[in-house]
């Protein structure tokens, strides 16, 4: 039963409009490219399991995608996580290309690709971690200690592993992704006692889903960069230029003369993906680089959304925008 699905990462969206929105040659575009790149490397990893994934019962599995819990004054991540009534499976994902061998001695992951070398955390140190945390947070909300396992999950099928079989903990904890379901398998006969009922699984697979605290960059900051270097106007997608004009009850590029009922929404969307989450009817008309205010007013009250504050002081949330993302 699949009770939390993938979602595209808050960190890409944002990506994508800074990319949108800084000058074409700006010296960090870059630099932005590389980061936007990695991230969608992992995020399709972990696309990639949903086959593999498919082939386990609906009971009494429970798969929770992207889990990001809270324990004391901090917080820890979970690729994925399938509940069991007899076990709980923690993965971390990995999409990684070229040749790989994890030092667990000095912690490290080392990959060679083209000849070039590239020195990462030790993804088994790091998926033991959120088994121990996990385990914690368990005990902080009083629920039923579950044996939890943790699995290293490749999901690149060009990767070359360069450990030997000497290295026992290697051997157990890092797997492909076209042995997951032979791997559960093997989890399941070892852990033959029931520990808790499925209704009582559901129960925990919903306090961990409300308990889930989504992750959320400045990625101005991250490349520091300012408000003032996001681009304003309102983005064409046909020729990718920030030059649609409000004409007629549509926006119309004034480039590629391409039309857009729709465009000042992804506008808004980028808006609140890299500098606001609210906004006025002001900040809309400088934004857009729209000249009127009635149409601003029109164009937001369409949309139905929340606000706070008087007439002149107005402001608009856009966050129900970034839900329908989802």
């Amino acid at each position: 039963m699949l009770k939390k699905p993938h979602l595209p990462p808050i960190k890409i969206l944002k990506l994508y409009a800074l990319l949108r929105r800084i000058i074409p040659n700006h010296p960090l575009k870059k630099e932005i490219e590389t980061e936007l790149r990695k991230l969608e490397a992992g995020y399709k990893g972990e696309l990639s399991l949903d086959y593999h994934l498919s082939f386990l019962p609906d009971k009494p599995y429970i798969i929770l995608h992207d889990i990001r819990l809270s324990y004391k004054t901090f917080y820890f991540q979970i690729d994925t996580l399938i509940l069991h009534t007899n076990f709980i499976l923690i993965l971390e994902v990995k999409n990684i290309a070229g040749e790989l061998f994890i030092d667990t001695e000095f912690n490290q992951m080392i990959r060679t690709k083209n000849d070039i070398t590239d020195v990462f955390p030790d993804p088994i140190l790091q998926a033991y971690k959120q088994k121990v945390e996990l385990g914690n947070w368990f005990s902080s909300k009083k629920l039923t200690q579950i044996p939890i396992e943790y699995r290293v999950v490749l999901t690149n099928s060009n990767t070359l592993i360069k450990n030997s079989q000497a290295n026992p903990v290697v051997v157990k904890q890092l797997i492909r992704s076209s042995r997951l379901t032979f791997e559960i398998d093997k989890l399941k006969d070892r852990h033959k006692t029931q520990m808790v009922t499925e209704k009582q699984l559901i129960k925990i697979a919903n306090q961990l889903i409300k308990s889930h605290v989504p992750q959320d960059v400045d990625v101005l900051s991250l490349f520091q960069l300012s408000k003032s270097d996001v681009l304003p106007g309102v983005y064409c997608k046909n020729c990718e230029a920030l030059k649609m004009e409000r004409i007629s009850g549509t926006w119309k590029c004034s480039r590629c003369l391409a039309e857009n009922k729709g465009a000042h929404i992804d506008a808004l969307i980028d808006f609140s993906l890299l500098v606001s989450p609210t906004i006025t009817n002001r900040e809309m008309r400088h934004f857009m680089n729209l000249p009127s205010i009635s149409t601003a007013t029109r164009l937001l009250s369409q949309l139905n959304l929340p606000t706070t504050g008087t007439t002149k002081n107005r402001r608009y949330s856009l966050s129900p925008l970034i839900t329908k993302l989802n």
